[in-house]
């Protein structure tokens, strides 16, 4: 199962073709942190971009952060923080993807060090 970073969502959400057909080719539904659903709703411009969103939600598996996703995240940010620039935010994506056995999709190959082989799903 896959969990969408929210620059995928954000493409999926703008009609961007590579962006639909990597997440229409999915096998499963994909998953997103809520983390992921508070910066799409944050960057809702008007009532009909959040309606949008809201509607997709309703449709992805999102997970809660919990004391384990929240102590992993901890753990991320201070061994990739320093050297590699990792916030808070991507560390709890991060998170998310490992404690619940996902594989992350993200076009933010740098965001996520502690992803060795990380890999571009499609190209923007």
């Amino acid at each position: 199962m896959m969990l969408l970073d929210t620059c995928i969502v954000i493409d999926v959400l703008r009609g961007r073709e590579a962006a639909v057909a990597f997440v229409n080719g999915l096998p499963e539904v994909p998953s997103l942190s809520a983390i992921t659903a508070t910066e799409l709703i944050a960057g809702a411009r008007n009532a009909r971009e959040r309606r949008q969103i809201e509607r997709l939600l309703e449709v992805y598996t999102v997970h809660d952060i919990g004391l384990e996703i929240a102590s992993l995240a901890g753990d991320y940010l201070r061994q990739y923080g320093p050297s590699h620039g990792v916030d808070p935010i991507d560390a709890l994506i991060a998170a998310t993807a490992k404690t619940a056995n996902l594989e992350l999709a993200t076009l933010n190959l740098k965001h996520f060090p502690m992803f060795k082989g990380l890999k571009r799903p499609y190209r923007s």
